[in-house]
């Protein structure tokens, strides 16, 4: 299964605009052309998921 770009938006809760900041500084969802649409992966939403929840990790002070 995949996700447009609106789908993709929709279930993470950001505006169209918000995507395009983030693919603008390379913190967007890999992405695939299918025909005249672009289209998001599964695979590619749980890595862009993970890769966000990365960058909150802070580590633990002894």
């Amino acid at each position: 299964m995949s996700y447009t770009i609106d789908e993709f938006c929709n279930r993470h809760k950001f505006s169209r605009s918000t995507y395009y900041k983030l693919q603008r500084v390379g913190k967007g969802p890999r992405t695939m052309p299918v025909l005249d649409c672009v289209r998001i992966s599964e695979d590619a939403e749980r890595e862009w998921v993970a890769a966000r929840e990365a960058e909150t990790r802070q580590p633990v002070a002894a």
